[in-house]
């Protein structure tokens, strides 16, 4: 019995390493066959079943997987182009922050001159006062950070100074930007109020480079504007459906799933080639060498019949001693069962003697009672 267990599980190992050989040859044939057809039509019925049918599902995974990666392009231009963008507007606002800084300075230029200029009239009494006064606490804080500098002692005069160095030149630089902001201030106004004029007399080479600096910068922040709202578009659209990479990964998972569908159609599609009755439909696509190929898959299933055969005919004898031996355990069971009818058939003949004396008994003590009464 273990013996032929063990035949069957060799012939069951031939079996499954058959019919893989045989499945790869003839899905290697059906995906020949596909890639001849290519976009033609050669089949006059797309029925479930028939080549026409799985031309469609093959025709139709191609698609999932044609869709995916165009899908997967435009993600992938859209992240190139985000990053262009980003690349585009920093370059924009280190540009537009350095024509900021050269009109502030223009500004401030033009401004100071303009305090100069006793022609100028736009400069009242206050604001002269306010120059002057700015002017007086920048050179007072200059002539004390001088004295401080040029200061001796030991450590705790040393810590003095530095405190006393840091408060001026804390001060200092406050007064000048203070002075700075007053100059841009008129600058700014002046331009602002007689541009036209503006450009004419001794500061008009200022002014003119103000105004080429001011159109540069309108040009920035309208590209600026666009860029910004070009990349906030494309963000928008990457926050409601997901991050590119992910979107990326969910699709190439997909087209991964679809292709792994693709050896079952290939299967499918060479075996209607080797099916006799199927094999007319793909007569306009077949090769002579398709017929080696076929002739080969039928060597293969001669085999695999053959050693299904056998295996059933080894389970066959199997069953068959296995049947024999339940009939003999049957055969084992009657006896015994016939073997105990036959003792209770001895009890019962024996219990009806048992009650036959023990009526006998009864008649003759109802004799005995009857006589002396």
């Amino acid at each position: 019995m273990d013996e032929r267990k063990t035949k069957i599980r060799d012939l069951e190992t031939k079996k499954i390493s058959t019919v893989k050989a045989k499945n790869q040859l003839l899905q290697g044939l059906g995906e020949a066959l596909f890639q001849r057809i290519g976009q033609r039509e050669p089949f006059d019925s797309d029925a479930a079943g028939t080549p026409g049918g799985v031309l469609v599902e093959y025709r139709k995974l191609q698609k999932e997987i044609d869709d995916s990666l165009d899908i997967i392009k435009s993600l992938e231009k859209e992240v190139l182009r985000l990053k262009e963008l980003e690349t585009e507007i920093s370059a924009r606002e280190e540009e537009k922050s350095r024509l900021e800084k050269e009109l502030e300075e223009l500004y401030t230029g033009i401004g100071k001159a303009l305090f100069d200029d006793p022609d100028y009239h736009g400069i009242t009494e206050v604001l002269k006062q306010q120059e002057e006064n700015l002017l007086a606490r920048i050179d007072d804080q200059e002539i004390k950070l001088g004295d401080l500098e040029k200061r001796e002692g030991g450590v705790f005069a040393w810590l003095g100074k530095n405190a006393q160095m840091t408060v001026s030149k804390t001060i200092l630089l406050k007064n000048r930007s203070t002075l700075q902001r007053l100059y841009r201030d008129i600058g700014d106004k002046y331009i602002s109020e007689k541009p036209a004029e503006s450009v004419i007399g001794d500061n008009a080479e200022a002014v003119g480079k103000v105004l080429e600096v001011k159109a540069l910068l309108s040009s920035i922040s309208s590209d600026l504007s666009g860029l910004k709202g070009e990349r906030r578009e494309i963000g928008n659209q990457f926050g409601a459906e997901g991050t590119p990479s992910r979107r990326i990964q969910g699709f190439e998972k997909h087209i991964a799933h679809v292709k792994g569908e693709f050896p079952a159609l290939y299967l499918r599609f060479g075996s209607l080639a080797e099916d006799a009755g199927r094999r007319e439909a793909l007569s306009s696509i077949m090769k002579k060498e398709d017929t080696v190929v076929l002739e080969s898959a039928g060597d293969l299933k001669a085999r695999i019949a053959k050693w299904e055969l056998e295996i059933e005919k080894i389970r066959a004898a199997i069953s068959i001693d296995n049947e024999k031996t339940e009939i003999e355990r049957t055969k084992k069971a009657i006896e015994n069962q016939q073997q105990k009818i036959a003792a209770a058939g001895q009890a019962i003949v024996d219990l009806e003697k048992h009650i036959d004396e023990s009526q006998r008994r009864i008649d003759e003590l109802h004799a005995f009672l009857k006589e002396n009464e």
